[in-house]
């Protein structure tokens, strides 16, 4: 990477990656202290943990070891999925569930984050004049309101600033924490490690449960590594080490000496770091860190969802480009709606970031497991890693890991189900959705002759001719052979002068280049097969698509799409008499799902006036 880029990039990091990071100093550190008493031994052992949890989990962890496992440059759940299934097709499907798992509790974790980052923030309110207190749910649901409802315009004319916004945000909390330090240096004793054991040794299973209040600190470690391909690891590592962790660490400790002064301000440690003539510049510098550290979750979730729809685990959904300039730009206006109403619903019911902070970081626990064992297959298959490598480094992390899953436990009951809930329900509608297209397909192969056989029979039946039209036959996932053309002929009786049946796969990579991305078969004179190759992280618009074939002379004969006309097949599920794969509750989700999902002619783009759609029934 040139030098000249290397710095705008770790500076545009700044503000998509470590967002969610950088604004946990507002809630997280308080959130483990409201429960013990403010004494010298218990600051410097939170303070150790938190220093030591930023060090392995975040630093080793994720920003130099996981940061490896990329799939062309992407990372995140789902492409770690599918960086195991390029590897080896014959993974075991677990792996391939823990994905899906994966996605859903990082979408229950994109309803949740907006509402306790914003209210957080907004809180601060309440230092400034407790008569302000009122104004707290109400400001903070409006904002995340006008959020939700201005995703469809996009960022592209504003986020150029999210990265100084939250450089200036982290030098902010940086100064703020020096500051304290200053007037308090006893509290960088709690570097050494030695603080915290005597801080378990002394308080035993009480201060256990603590370790849920200090995991908010490292909460925002999976969208760091989810955003992996937007900025590449060595932009992303230099934002980490020069600017995000020693401005994280400083305000923590800076925290934790200003407890030490005045235990009274436990309640908003945060805000009690500034001067009084400070407070208001600091309540808007934090809100703005918050909005931008939302708007990269919720664009995650955007990402996240495109990524599972285009690899078939999840139904078609509508995905809008906000930005001509920038591809990963998008819109979905069915998940902005689900997010924006959790969210809301959320800040309405829980009405403070102490509340929130109770059924927070378990979802995000659990992905960190899943990740953890995904990126330990990788280490295995792709790296070649020797067993005992892999149990030398994941040994640790595991432990790490086990021992915050169970300090986080005890807040399934106090609203973590929440989320949790949102993701079983979530992973359950992708694998149905998966299983149902695999029995869809199977049933297309056995009601169906083989395409070649077909071909044969065209020969020798009688079919009238449509001169100077070329039809474009859209197949569908679970039926790549082209069977819409056959039903098309059966029904219709009449042959196009030139038949291009479109058929589109998607690899286990996020991009596929243009080189690289027509595949076409001859089938018979004026029948060609045009197979599209993507990756995960694309979206297609086949107008377009067939325009650069065009331009790059894929076809031996002449298309003008002018005079095209497309072709889909929509299909109608029946119910199977005898025995299937599905059960009946599946059967009837994965009718609902298909029913509702984005029909051909809007996910690929195709123009209204000049398509067709043919309906036709499968029993499953």
């Amino acid at each position: 990477m040139k030098k000249q880029k290397l710095l705008p990039l770790s500076l545009a990091a700044l503000g998509i990656v470590y967002g969610d990071l950088g604004t946990s100093p507002i809630y997280a550190l308080q959130q483990t202290l409201l429960h013990i008493s403010v004494s010298t031994e218990n600051i410097l052992g939170i303070l150790s943990l938190v220093f030591w949890a930023l060090v392995l989990v975040i630093s080793t962890r994720y920003v130099i070891v996981f940061l490896r496992a990329d799939n062309d440059g992407e990372g995140g759940v789902l492409a770690l999925v599918t960086l195991l299934r390029r590897q080896d097709k014959k993974v075991p499907r677990l792996f391939f569930y823990l994905g899906i798992i994966g996605a859903g509790l990082l979408l229950g974790d994109g309803m949740i984050t907006p509402a306790i980052s914003v209210i957080s923030a907004v809180e601060g309110l309440k230092v400034i004049s407790p008569s302000f207190s009122y104004l707290v749910v109400p400001i903070s649901f409006a904002i995340l309101f006008i959020l939700f409802a201005c995703q469809r315009f996009g960022t592209e004319k504003i986020g150029f600033s999210f990265g100084p916004i939250l450089f200036c945000w982290f030098i902010t909390i940086a100064v703020l924490g020096l500051n304290a330090i200053i007037h308090n240096p006893t509290v960088l004793r709690a570097i050494n490690p030695y603080y915290a054991f005597l801080f378990f040794k002394h308080g035993g299973w009480h201060v256990y449960i603590l370790l849920s209040g200090v995991f908010l600190v490292i909460t925002g470690a999976e969208a760091m590594y989810a955003d992996l391909g937007h900025f590449g690891r060595l932009p992303i590592q230099i934002g980490w080490f020069a600017v995000a962790l020693p401005s994280l660490l400083l305000n923590y400790f800076g925290q934790g000496a200003n407890l030490l002064q005045s235990p009274d301000a436990i309640s908003h440690s945060f805000y009690a770091l500034a001067p009084s003539w400070f407070a208001y510049p600091l309540l808007i510098i934090a809100t703005l860190a918050t909005i931008i550290a939302s708007q990269a979750v919720i664009s995650a979730s955007f990402s996240l969802t495109r990524q599972a729809i285009l690899l078939n685990v999840c139904p078609r959904l509508s995905i809008i480009h906000t930005s001509k300039k920038e591809k990963g730009q998008i819109y979905m206006p069915q998940v902005n709606f689900i997010l924006a109403t959790g969210t809301l619903l959320l800040v309405l019911i829980f009405r403070s970031s102490d509340a929130l902070a109770a059924a927070y970081g378990m979802s995000v626990n659990l992905v960190m497991i899943i990740v953890a064992i995904l990126v330990m297959c990788v280490a295995r298959l792709n790296w070649q890693w020797s067993i005992a490598k892999i149990l030398q480094v994941f040994l640790i992390f595991s432990l790490i890991d086990l021992a915050f899953l169970g300090a986080n436990l005890h807040k399934i009951e106090e609203g973590a189900w929440i989320p949790l809930v949102f993701a079983l329900v979530v992973g359950t509608m992708m694998i149905t959705w998966e299983k149902g297209m695999e029995v869809l397909r199977a049933s297309y192969y056995m009601k169906r002759v083989a395409l070649l056989d077909g071909l044969g029979e065209l020969k020798t039946s009688k079919l009238n001719f449509l001169d100077n039209v070329t039809a474009v036959f859209m197949a569908d996932p679970y039926d790549k052979s082209g069977g819409s053309f056959f039903h098309y002929l059966k029904l219709n009786r009449i042959m196009p002068e030139q038949v291009l049946i479109v058929s589109m796969t998607t690899e286990n990579y996020p991009y596929v280049y243009e080189k690289k991305r027509y595949e076409l078969q001859k089938l018979q004179k004026n029948i060609y097969k045009l197979i599209l190759h993507y990756g995960f992280m694309q979206t297609v618009s086949i107008p377009r698509v067939l325009q650069l074939a065009i331009q790059s002379k894929i076809f031996p004969f002449t298309l003008e799409l002018e005079k095209a006309i497309y072709l889909v097949e929509t299909i109608n599920i029946t119910n199977k008499k005898r025995s299937s794969p599905l059960y009946p509750w599946q059967k009837k989700l994965f009718y609902f799902l298909l029913r509702n999902s984005e029909l051909d002619i809007q996910f690929f783009k195709l123009p209204t006036n000049k398509t067709i759609s043919i309906g036709s029934y499968c029993e499953i």
